[in-house]
């Protein structure tokens, strides 16, 4: 996420959306639908992220009923928003990033990669 340097979003099979630290490897919030709603499967995810306004929209499909399922595949979608500038968002998310005190050589090598990687995404051109 370009405005909120260091932070991913994760998708997860369940459906469930979360924000992540990569630099702590930590989950900083999660974005949750109401119980009527599910968010699309994660491996077709339907959101964006509009850095104009910090937010993320993310698309919630209608639960269907088993009998509806079979009968129509028309589902029900709705876009929900998520502000960054929130605050709960805001006071979730860190304000700097942690400095790493230690020499990389005595740090975890999940600690590494996720530095290593940190760094390389922020080299990646904007898509």
């Amino acid at each position: 996420l370009s405005m909120l340097p260091l932070q991913v979003l994760i998708f997860c099979w369940d459906g469930t959306v979360s924000l992540m630290n990569t630099d702590t490897s930590q989950t900083v919030y999660c974005f949750c639908t109401p119980p009527s709603h599910a968010v699309a499967p994660a491996w077709q995810p339907v959101f964006t992220v509009d850095s104009a306004n910090s937010c993320l929209l993310l698309r919630g499909d209608e639960h269907q009923h088993v009998d509806e399922f079979f009968q129509s595949k028309a589902t029900h979608s709705t876009i929900f928003i998520y502000d960054f500038n929130s605050y709960p968002l805001k006071e979730a998310i860190p304000k700097k990033p942690d400095l790493h005190l230690k020499p990389m050589q005595e740090l975890q090598w999940t600690e590494r990669c996720n530095i290593y990687l940190r760094d390389r995404f922020r080299f990646l051109p904007e898509r």
